[in-house]
């Protein structure tokens, strides 16, 4: 897999299932400024159904919030929202971040031409991650961005312990409660058999601009 791939694919979680491809050339002008070559974007391709692509986005804003991928997350302005999955090869011989906010994706890769560990501890999280942090760090500088805005239609969720992975209860506290969704039918098995106990979505998110990552 080359890394423009990864990127192209991850853009399917950052477009609610629509993959973008990238463009190595957007545009060549003449010496007298005279546009010769003009690539337009591509169209959106839808490939992921867009309950799965939210699901899988809300766990990578969690790697990057408070697992893996933190060194990418410390390098961002903090309301620039940001979502990643780090990587690791068998024998420290590549590292990888991919990440994504909600109109940029890219990822940073690490290795040597020919394969050979890169040194004992490397992984994603410790070299790829602050990288791609760093860029994206640089660019939001300058920049705002949207939100990614509400989930699709056809998701149920629960407020759940993250201590414990279960059902939050009355008496969690609340710096252990984290909202999890669900496709119907894979959520807990106590809101299966009550489905009363778990609220449909409602107003509870505005609604936001919409636009394609750009790579």
């Amino acid at each position: 897999v080359h890394p423009i791939e990864l990127v192209a694919a991850y853009t399917a979680f950052a477009n609610n299932g629509a993959v973008v491809q990238p463009r190595f050339i957007t545009r060549i002008d003449d010496l007298m400024g005279r546009t010769m070559y003009n690539r337009v974007p591509s169209t959106p391709q839808q490939v992921l159904d867009p309950r799965v692509a939210f699901i899988v986005r809300d766990m990578m804003r969690d790697v990057a919030e408070r697992g893996s991928g933190t060194a990418a997350r410390k390098a961002v302005p903090d309301n620039i929202p940001i979502a990643g999955k780090t990587g690791t090869t068998n024998d420290n011989v590549d590292v990888w971040f991919v990440g994504m906010t909600p109109e940029l994706v890219a990822g940073v890769w690490l290795g040597f031409d020919k394969p050979k560990p890169i040194a004992s501890g490397a992984v994603g999280g410790l070299l790829a991650a602050p990288i791609w942090g760093q860029m994206m760090g640089r660019y939001y500088a300058g920049h705002s961005t949207m939100s990614w805005g509400p989930p699709p239609d056809g998701l149920v969720f629960a407020e759940l312990n993250r201590d414990v992975a279960d059902l939050a209860t009355p008496d969690a506290p609340a710096d252990k409660r984290y909202i999890e969704y669900f496709i119907p039918g894979t959520e807990p098995q106590q809101l299966r058999d009550n489905p009363w106990k778990f609220p449909q979505w409602g107003p509870l998110f505005l609604p936001q601009r919409s636009g394609a990552p750009r790579q």
